[in-house]
């Protein structure tokens, strides 16, 4: 009987096209089969010779025919119901197929709301058109958010890009259709443009404050939902528009209050007289990137996933909600940049029985596989003792393997990293690798050494004259590699634009303490605060967000520096000749610099993401210099004959934390189960193979080593309260909390990220004995970053955060101070990391730093996991005088040399 019922649906499954489906689509939504015929481009009989053979095929009538007008029967709407997602899989596979015969196709097909067109399609669809010339983008239009989901689902689009429900601390949501898959993609506030006198406080205003004033109602604005939340009925002063620019312009000629979102005033220049406040308590609109789920695995939609998700609104001159801006963009510039977006990658030699095999499902595989290990390994997990051994050992092992200085020059060496550019200035891409490539051509002025101390940089000196004032004075045989000397001019002018939002999003965070740069001498330019911050000079180097370029060449270039066209201009020792991004960069060594000259004339630097190819070229003698080589292929590239892989401690940061405003996880009981169920030792043991070190709080060891030697600093470190893995402990907290019979929560992870992943799946395991069932979903880092949003919807999360700066005060304002990803308000808190920028006594820093992390942790907002370390690989001709944390963050080719092999 069975075996006759799988012969039928074998039967009937052949007898279905994709053609003859689409046919069916386009009946539907047309009407009628002449209409259906046009929008196909074929003629009537074709069409009805098509569903004719369908028909006879499969025994059933399909289309209802009543004069001119055509609708499809029970049978034949089933099938258009599921045409776009069989019509996704198969496109899905034949791109698959066609990447690797080595052809290059592929057509995106864009959807949003007209006032979204824009804001975010018009930038993402010229972002994609540059990274992907031979893609087709389309971008169409939907009069409501349904609209546009209707779009992807029935097949006329790919993606839709629309609005959700307004959001206050509810986490109220719209609903999820079935077969789609939704990315978050930003969120915004909502403001308030008013020209009436009412009480504000901290640049927001309480919405109830607003009632009794005339609003602005209609399309674009978001008056209709705060009024029904606060039961305002529409009053005879209100006025009515279509669009949110008309919603403004009223606004601004006194004619009410318009409640619109950020979007609708960025880069505008307000009135004098009209006032735009953040909402109190903030209402925010989310914005969300919807595909079918079968579409979301086709290259050129995925690629598309990942532009948008890289992108940020436009920002508006609202100061209320500036910072937590400044704050997301600030911990973007920590993580990689975009790999690769291209739909169309190289692949490895047809015969490699891999080159079929998705990465993806790999990740997910070895993943599932280590993460049975590492609970094998929980019982017997390494001492606290033994994992301190294994990172000095890591670090000193790297020192020892540096090599002997020949004294000969190198004509030219390739490094690899790890992902993709798009642009050089770090100003507008600001990923860890935009650092380590920037600062080969363009400096600070300052530097940072082996050990994170300052020294000089194009400053040969400077003083901190009083709390808020610093004095830098030029050194006056520093040169731009045309050969134009550095200037007081040029360092006042790379300042403010590192500081302007627009121009240099990625490094405006860093600056948003400054309150003036001046010229105030030949070669001397002075920099006074807005308030104290003693780590503030750090941010003068190369490290941080100081990366001087020439005036001229900037404004000859309006400002569009680091492309291929336009290049990057410094007074590093090497120039940029070549730029095409996503694939390689050329830098030749310059005469100008005020240093010694470089050993190594040319160095080229490929971007390689995918790791096998990369590892493939090492093992070929490709390869002098690797970034970021992965754990998983450590072994390998340890086994290459004239290769070293050297280890250290990286300052860097994993951990998860909860958003308070999501519900399980704003349950104190629910948080504190996890943490009993975070088996960090495993981790560090098994996952990282010792290569790591078990975190016991958010600052890292190597932060603190400009007061304390490393044992001390894991000593004070180890003070501040933990959960021990265990299991019981975690039930019992979990029976206590509001929800003990479990719940289900979902976590993302990062691509770029596979040890995060497994991780993810090993406590996954371990929650299920407790009744929590969490779902690890890989995702592009692109698509991660965005998550990291309070507004994203998302209660458990990964925090992975590189510091350059080795400040101890970096990464906890990021996580615990104000603004911070977890939606956690500590007044104390705050306090404490408010008296942390005054305090100049370092030691006196880390005490109020600790004390502000054991208050966090005894509210179980962050969970530390591990403080990581990189592998970098060596070719054994190549030395290098200084490896450390800081090395790649500073004028990192000069330390290169030939080395001897013995």
């Amino acid at each position: 009987m069975a075996e006759t019922q799988r012969t039928e649906i074998d039967a009937l499954a052949r007898a279905i096209d994709v053609r003859s489906l689409r046919i069916l689509v386009a009946i539907d939504q047309a009407g009628s089969i002449s209409a259906a015929a046009r929008s196909l481009g074929f003629s009537q009989p074709t069409i009805t010779q098509h569903v004719q053979r369908l028909e006879e095929r499969l025994g059933a009538s399909l289309v209802s025919r009543t004069g001119r007008a055509a609708r499809l029967t029970p049978v034949g709407a089933l099938l258009a119901r599921h045409a776009p997602r069989i019509d996704a899989s198969l496109t899905a596979a034949a791109t698959e197929l066609s990447r690797v015969l080595g052809r290059r196709a592929g057509l995106v097909r864009l959807v949003a709301l007209p006032e979204s067109v824009g804001s975010v399609l018009a930038p993402a669809a010229s972002r994609l058109a540059a990274l992907l010339p031979h893609l087709d983008i389309e971008v169409l239009e939907a009069a409501t958010p349904e609209d546009a989901m209707d779009m992807v689902q029935d097949g006329r689009a790919d993606i839709a890009v629309t609005p959700t429900p307004l959001i206050a601390r509810d986490r109220s949501t719209s609903a999820r259709r079935e077969g789609l898959r939704t990315t978050f993609l930003f969120s915004e506030e909502v403001i308030a443009l008013t020209s009436a006198d009412v009480p504000s406080a901290a640049g927001r205003v309480d919405a109830s404050a607003l009632v009794d004033l005339p609003w602005i109602l209609g399309a674009g604005t978001c008056a209709a939902a705060i009024a029904d939340r606060l039961g305002r009925a529409q009053g005879a002063a209100d006025s009515s528009v279509s669009r949110a620019d008309a919603a403004v312009a009223l606004a601004a000629h006194g004619r009410g209050t318009a409640l619109v979102t950020e979007s609708a005033i960025a880069g505008s220049r307000l009135p004098a007289g009209l006032n735009a406040f953040g909402l109190a308590p903030a209402v925010r609109r989310r914005m969300v990137a919807t595909t079918l789920v079968e579409a979301a695995t086709i290259p050129a939609v995925s690629a598309a996933l990942r532009v948008l998700a890289s992108r940020r609104p436009a920002v508006a001159e609202v100061e209320a909600v500036l910072d937590a801006r400044r704050r997301s963009a600030g911990h973007r510039a920590r993580f990689a940049s975009l790999a690769a977006v291209d739909p169309a990658p190289t692949h490895p030699e047809e015969n490699d029985d891999m080159s079929l095999t998705n990465t993806g499902a790999m990740a997910r595989v070895a993943a599932v596989s280590a993460a049975g290990a590492i609970a094998l390994a929980a019982c017997s997990g390494p001492s606290e003792s033994d994992t301190e051994a294994s990172a000095s050992s890591s670090a000193s092992s790297a020192t020892a393997a540096i090599g002997t200085d020949t004294g000969e020059e190198i004509d030219s060496i390739t490094v690899t990293l790890p992902g993709s550019l798009s642009s050089l200035y770090v100003g507008s891409e600001s990923g860890i690798l935009n650092y380590y490539v920037a600062s080969i051509v363009q400096e600070g002025l300052l530097t940072v050494d082996a050990d994170g101390a300052l020294q000089p940089g194009l400053a040969e000196s400077w003083e901190q004259t009083d709390d808020v004032t610093y004095v830098f004075e030029l050194r006056d045989d520093a040169y731009f590699q045309d050969g134009n000397p550095v200037t007081a001019e040029d360092v006042v002018f790379s300042l403010d634009m590192a500081r302007d939002e627009t121009a240099s999003p990625g490094l405006a965070y860093y600056m948003t303490n400054i309150d003036t740069v001046e010229q105030t001498g030949d070669n001397e330019v002075t920099i006074t605060l807005a308030e104290p911050d003693a780590a503030f000079a750090g941010n003068m180097t190369t490290a941080g967000a100081a990366f001087i370029t020439e005036k001229s060449f900037w404004e000859e270039n309006d400002g569009d520096v680091g492309t291929s066209d336009s290049l990057l201009m410094g007074s590093g020792p090497y120039e940029v000749t070549e730029f095409v991004p996503d694939d390689h960069a050329t830098f030749e060594r310059v005469d100008t610099w005020w240093g010694d000259l470089p050993s190594v004339k040319e160095i080229r630097i490929d971007f390689v993401s995918d790791e096998s190819t990369r590892l493939l070229a090492a093992q070929s003698g490709d390869v002098d210099i690797a970034f970021n080589v992965p754990f998983s292929q450590a072994e390998q590239w340890e086994s290459i004959e004239d290769m070293r892989v050297l280890y250290e401690n990286d300052l860097s940061y994993v951990g998860l934390y909860f958003n308070l405003d999501v519900a399980p996880f704003d349950d104190p009981k629910v948080r504190e189960a996890i943490a009993h169920a975070v088996n960090r030792e495993a981790y560090v043991d098994t996952l990282l193979d010792g290569h790591g070190e078990v975190a016991t709080a958010i600052m890292t060891p190597e932060s603190l080593t400009s007061v304390y030697s490393a044992d001390e600093a894991r000593e004070i470190l180890g003070g501040i309260p933990q959960y021990d893995y265990d299991l019981d402990a975690a039930a019992e907290a979990l029976a206590e909390s509001d929800y003990p019979d479990g719940f289900d929560a979902e976590i993302l992870t990062p691509n770029t990220g596979p040890q995060l992943g497994t991780a993810a799946q090993a406590l996954s395991q371990d929650l299920a004995t407790i009744g929590i069932n969490l779902t690890v979903t890989e995702v592009p880092i692109e698509e991660w970053l965005a998550s990291l949003d309070p507004s994203s919807g998302y209660g458990l999360n990964y925090m992975w955060y590189f510091s350059t700066l080795g400040d101890p005060a970096e990464i906890p304002s990021y996580l615990i101070g104000a603004d911070n990803p977890a939606a956690y308000d500590n007044e104390e808190i705050l306090d404490l990391l408010s008296q942390v920028g005054a305090e100049t006594d370092p030691a006196t820093r880390i005490d109020l730093l600790v004390e502000a992390e054991t208050l966090q942790a005894e509210d179980v907002v962050n969970i530390p996991l591990w403080w990581g370390q990189s592998a970098t690989a060596f070719s054994n001709d190549l030395g290098l005088t200084d490896y450390s944390a800081f090395t790649f963050v500073s004028t990192w080719p000069s330390q290169l040399y030939a080395a001897s092999s013995e």
